[in-house]
């Protein structure tokens, strides 16, 4: 007889309600399979514990963002994301200038006419904006998981426990910034391109952002803040009120994304005017099978 791991447990038990098992009963399921095999959502393989006190966020700012998708491809090698998700986590929007009277970014609708992910050339009367996981304090996601897969740990960060995910893919929908993934094959990347601090995820799971907890965790940056030319991107503890984060949110001109659906987002954007002497890089080229949204 075939040996069923948690995941596979789950599913079963939610095919064998006819479908008509909601969130609460699903939920009741998972916890009894924590009882029964030890396994903690809190503490999924891979991860590591939490920094006590520390509330992690980010701040992007649009003045120095010129699109070159470092931040994006960064993360796809560090992450391990294979060719097969698409977008990938990092999304980069060329947007119209609207520079007015201020100069200041004016944030997209992110639909068809006003913002476009794919583009081959850098253009200086264009803005740039990339959007991610907002790791909101009060998700969506997790408010909709059946099985407590995705969670929001105490440290600021959302997390994915990939052994409950079933790929029911709820989360996927309920996310109002088009920031989850999901696997539909099963991934493949050579072993010696693979970070073996991140966990290979399974094909028919949802992944994500993670403010790459392997390094944020042991109090690095993520990736992205490393992998910026321009320093667009700010990573740190807003429980800290002589972070560079703080003093940015508290001193400078910043919105969030979708504000109006009291999803308190943890990723702030800065409107100050563009930088005159900026360095000016290339795109690199998208990696194979990255489609973008259209």
């Amino acid at each position: 007889m075939k040996k069923l791991d948690r995941r596979e447990f789950v599913k079963l038990a939610a095919v064998a309600g006819g479908g008509s098992l909601w969130s609460p009963k699903l939920r009741a399921v998972g916890d009894i399979i924590e009882r029964i095999t030890g396994f903690n959502p809190t503490k999924p393989e891979g991860a590591l514990e939490v920094i006590p006190g520390a509330r992690f966020v980010m701040v992007i700012d649009l003045g120095k963002c010129i699109g070159c998708r470092r931040c994006a491809y960064a993360c796809k090698h560090e992450n391990n994301i294979p060719d097969t998700i698409s977008p990938p986590y990092i999304m980069v929007f060329e947007t119209q200038s609207k520079t007015g009277v201020s100069g200041y970014y004016q944030p997209p609708k992110m639909t068809v006419k006003d913002a476009t992910l794919m583009y081959t050339k850098l253009r200086k009367d264009k803005w740039y904006m990339p959007v991610q996981c907002n790791h909101c304090d009060d998700a969506p996601c997790v408010k909709v998981c059946p099985t407590g897969a995705t969670y929001k740990a105490s440290d600021g960060i959302v997390m994915i426990n990939y052994k409950k995910c079933i790929g029911c893919r709820y989360c996927m929908t309920a996310c109002p910034y088009q920031a989850r993934r999901f696997n539909w094959w099963e991934p493949e990347i050579p072993p010696e391109l693979r970070n073996p601090l991140v966990p290979m995820r399974e094909e028919g799971v949802v992944e994500k952002c993670t403010f790459c907890v392997h390094r944020t965790r042991k109090g690095r940056n993520t990736r992205c803040v490393e992998a910026c030319p321009n320093k667009a991107r700010i990573f740190g503890n807003i429980n800290d009120p002589d972070s560079e984060v703080s003093r940015l949110i508290a001193s400078e001109r910043n919105f969030r994304l979708k504000e109006d659906l009291n999803t308190n987002p943890r990723i702030w954007y800065l409107t100050r005017p563009k930088e005159k002497h900026m360095r000016w890089y290339k795109p690199l080229p998208p990696p194979k099978g990255i489609r973008g949204l259209r």
